[in-house]
């Protein structure tokens, strides 16, 4: 059996599969972000279980603590990974690593909300690439694109201390993105608690004048400006 991993941020999402019927979608967990591509989901024993109900050769052993795919050329097995989930102790199992897995259309359903944001035409075109890869709405797309942005920089802090998010107040606070952009909406969800603390942390009086909408567009603007100088190279 593994060894337990450090705690990381998991996320609930749906995934299809080649192997799963069409119309199917599967419970697993993430902790890798949104522009990385998805190979291997985590699942639970209760969703693996189910996964053996549509996938041919797909079954758990008891004995061993693992679900295993029987095929004509032998067998694979998924052992069991223990990993950290809201504090407690997790027995995930990465199924089918090679199995094609996609992000599901229902995933990231909006639900808040929604935000109007200016981002440069540039970095619209990198997340829409993600997002059309991913098979998700792009309001939605973003709003999983800034909570993995707040959970990296969240990991293994206290929940108070929002030092890493410094730099990113400083370009909001500043000026807009720029003049030549593209107005979209993103989809406010939990992560909106941590922008709207970072709203009233700024020392500079302009920005602290502006309506909170203002302020919260502002962020979410910097934040995905920010993942696309980073992470796009754009």
């Amino acid at each position: 059996m593994s060894q337990v991993q450090s705690p990381a941020a998991f996320r609930q999402i749906f995934v299809a599969s080649l192997r799963l019927p069409k119309s199917l979608v599967a419970i697993a967990f993430s902790n890798g972000k949104p522009w990385q591509p998805l190979r291997s989901p985590l699942f639970t024993r209760t969703e693996g279980l189910q996964l053996c109900e549509y996938v041919r050769g797909l079954a758990f052993d008891e004995s061993r603590n693992a679900f295993v795919e029987t095929a004509q050329d032998g067998a694979t097995w998924f052992d069991a990974v223990p990993q950290v989930l809201d504090g407690k102790l997790v027995q995930f199992y990465a199924i089918g690593p090679d199995w094609g897995w996609q992000l599901a259309k229902v995933d990231r359903v909006p639900r808040g909300d929604s935000l109007y944001v200016n981002v440069r035409p540039a970095a619209l075109e990198w997340i829409q690439a993600l997002a059309s890869d991913a098979d998700v709405g792009l309001a939605a797309f973003c709003s999983f694109l800034i909570a993995s942005y707040v959970e990296q920089r969240m990991e293994l802090k206290h929940a108070l201390d929002l030092s890493r998010f410094d730099a990113l107040l400083c370009i909001a606070s500043k000026a807009p993105v720029g003049a030549n952009v593209v107005r979209i909406a993103v989809v406010a969800e939990t992560w909106i608690g941590i922008v709207d603390a970072l709203a009233h942390l700024s020392p500079d009086l302009a920005f602290n004048a502006l309506a909170q909408r203002t302020r919260r567009e502002r962020i979410v603007e910097a934040i995905l400006d920010q993942l696309a100088r980073e992470i796009g190279r754009i």
